[in-house]
């Protein structure tokens, strides 16, 4: 190999070196996504009528008291469900629920948190339906446990025990934003290392969805994929999950507060 060759050989190194830096992206690379536009939730302090209303509905559900639990759902719920990644979009659908119909209601919940049935025991009979009640009682003393309060685009009015957001599924497709995704609900800088003090390499903005990157969480920072190729790390708490699990919650006519959405994401 000649001098001039080595030194040439070096250049187009370098310059690999300096794209996968973050120095700069060389302009024939394409990004590999772009975050895709979506309304998020906002925020929100759990007023004092609320928290003692969730503690009681977490009673009941630890002490599996399905008429006292049944008593604090409304008679409409709305179940939001999605998929696991950005290109399947998130849905809502009102159900109602007549006052004599609470293992109805509580099946209901249960099975939109259900990935398939479970296994019958071979040659014995298995009850369904207090499986499903039973996965209804486990999910609503766990989403209650430390609520994320938030609001979500698909329940207006609703306080929300995790943020959401809704987005255009298609223009995820599009955008090539086909996995898992997270949101931010203020502007956060994104670090280079999962660490306070480490460079920070991109501001996400409170207005898009970003890729969650293949080795997601480290010491509770989120990994996420840049659209120019690069990852970065938020810290712990910033990022919202765009398919998220949880409870909302709406006042009634009566002042106080019901379980008025079921929120789930399944493949």
């Amino acid at each position: 190999m000649t001098r001039r060759f080595r030194l040439a050989a070096l250049a187009v190194s370098l310059v690999g070196f300096v794209s996968a830096s973050g120095l700069g992206v060389r302009a024939e690379e394409r990004p590999a996504h772009r975050p895709v536009a979506a309304k998020v939730g906002r925020p929100l302090t759990a007023p004092p009528e609320l928290v003692a209303l969730v503690d009681t509905l977490r009673k009941a559900a630890l002490a599996g008291d399905r008429e006292a639990l049944f008593a604090l759902v409304a008679d409409d719920v709305t179940f939001v469900t999605s998929g696991l990644t950005a290109t399947v979009g998130r849905r809502a659908e009102k159900r109602s629920f007549a006052p004599d119909r609470g293992d109805e209601a509580l099946e209901a919940i249960g099975l939109a948190f259900t990935e398939g049935e479970p296994a019958a025991p071979s040659g014995r009979s298995f009850d369904f339906r207090d499986a499903r009640i039973a996965t209804a009682l486990a999910r609503i003393a766990e989403e209650t446990k430390a609520p994320d309060w938030a609001s979500d685009p698909l329940v207006p009015g609703g306080w929300c025990t995790h943020p959401g957001a809704s987005w255009d599924a298609k223009a995820a497709e599009q955008a090539g934003l086909t996995g898992r995704a997270v949101f931010v609900t203020a502007p956060t800088e994104a670090r280079a290392k999962p660490e306070t003090g480490a460079r920070a390499v991109a501001r996400l903005t409170s207005d898009r969805l970003w890729a969650l990157a293949e080795s997601d969480e480290t010491g509770g920072w989120t990994h996420v994929a840049l659209p120019d190729g690069r990852t970065a790390w938020l810290p712990p708490g910033a990022a919202k999950s765009a398919q998220p699990w949880g409870f909302c919650f709406l006042p009634n006519v009566a002042g106080g507060w019901l379980l008025s959405a079921v929120i789930s994401a399944l493949n």
